[in-house]
């Protein structure tokens, strides 16, 4: 690299981004020894081993008390050192320091186009996806048994999502995606939450990759998780150009132990992900087949003295009223997949419609879930007819989308 890229100037622009406990921490995982520790004053580091000798080893300065005077200095001309050691420049040294809190969910994909393009659906539709990977995870890591909709879970999942998950820098390579998890946040459980939400989805894509070898012994002791994930993976081959789809995992260093899923990139073609999208839709054909009175049944309202607790005792079924169909018409602001809607027998595809009246919850099929993400691409309204019902507070339409050319099916049911 140019000799002027490692001067310290080019490096004081990353001084608010990154602390002096981050560097130290940085520097022992990265095979530097501590050599001394002036306490709230500096630590000196000796860089590893060389293959020309020990004796050539050299020693930097890290500052660590931000109140005095030539402390920017100081840094900066640490900092340099260190995109000199690395061959870094500015931007590349923070990312190789900012890798050692998070770990990485990496999306490749190779572009079929001449033009060394891809779809601007196309990268839509992966990071919806990868979103909603890590959201099911999320959900699965805080409660595997999904049994309960308390507000501590949906909080706690929610937080997670919206402060601890970032998408990363586009890296050297084909359309590279990386969905970032953050692992050290601080020294509570919320440090290694990202690091289970992240391991228990290496597991699932690593299981799911094993179907296309022996498909015929998968059965209904599937779990949940893989279920859902697969359908987000089959949802990836509608988008245009799609060719292959690589998917690895980066495992920070600031937690030890990383898990030993996922060491070599997975490699999801067309073959895999038809498979994939066989055995979920052979898993689900019996919640399909099921009688449409036993779906369209609802339990009576419980005794006064059992509201908010589980009863297994029976309850005769009341037929619910039926409500007059309503057609509403918005911009698509939110998709995504709640699984938990097929332990009802219904699609856990949902979109939601922003209209005069206020947002619509639209429960929708997978087809009719592709077509919003492209209307909403495009910037165009969505149209739903079906009744509408309050539900778990908010407007909720059960129905079908409006598509040009498309004749829902008679007496659908999502």
């Amino acid at each position: 690299m140019n000799g002027e890229l490692f001067e310290p100037g080019a490096f004081r622009a990353l001084i608010p981004s990154v602390s002096p406990s981050l560097i130290s921490d940085f520097l022992g995982q990265s095979g530097w020894t501590l050599a001394e520790r002036r306490e709230g004053l500096a630590e000196y580091w000796t860089e590893p081993d060389s293959s020309d000798g020990p004796g050539d080893r050299y020693t930097v300065l890290l500052p660590l008390d931000e109140e005095m005077r030539d402390f920017k200095r100081r840094l900066a001309e640490l900092l340099a050192e260190l995109g000199a050691h690395f061959n870094d420049d500015a931007s590349q040294l923070f990312q190789r320091i900012s890798r050692m809190s998070w770990d990485a969910l990496i999306f490749r994909t190779e572009s079929v186009d001449t033009d060394d393009s891809v779809s601007l659906v196309y990268a839509t539709k992966m990071l919806d996806v990868g979103m909603e990977m890590m959201r099911l995870s999320a959900l699965y890591t805080f409660d595997p048994h999904r049994s309960s909709r308390s507000r501590k879970k949906s909080s706690r999942v929610r937080d997670y999502l919206q402060e601890d998950v970032r998408l990363g820098h586009t890296e050297r390579g084909s359309f590279i995606f990386p969905i970032l998890s953050r692992v050290g946040a601080g020294n509570d459980s919320g440090s290694t939450f990202g690091r289970h939400v992240m391991a228990n989805l290496a597991q699932s894509l690593e299981r799911i990759h094993r179907w296309s070898d022996d498909a015929t012994r998968f059965r209904n002791e599937t779990p949940p998780l893989d279920l859902a994930i697969a359908k987000q993976l089959a949802s990836v081959t509608r988008a245009p150009g799609f060719d292959r789809l690589n998917v690895s995992f980066r495992w920070a260093a600031i937690l030890s132990d990383p898990p030993v899923s996922s060491r070599v990139p997975l490699v999801f073609d067309t073959q895999a992900i038809v498979t994939a999208r066989e055995i979920t839709r052979r898993l689900q054909e019996p919640q399909r087949t099921r009688p449409v009175d036993e779906i369209t049944r609802d339990p009576v309202d419980r005794p006064a003295g059992s509201r908010g607790w589980s009863s297994h005792a029976p309850r005769p079924p009341a037929l619910t009223t039926r409500v007059p169909e309503a057609r509403v018409s918005g911009r698509v602001i939110s998709l995504g997949l709640d699984d938990r809607s097929t332990e009802r027998g219904e699609s856990p595809y949902f979109i939601v419609l922003q209209t005069a009246e206020g947002d619509v919850w639209v429960s929708v099929t997978e087809e009719e879930h592709d077509f919003a993400l492209r209307a909403r691409a495009d910037n165009e309204s969505v149209t739903a007819v079906g009744a509408v019902t309050d539900q778990d507070g908010r407007r909720t339409l059960r129905g079908a989308l409006v598509r040009p050319g498309h004749r829902p099916s008679a007496g659908r049911r999502l």
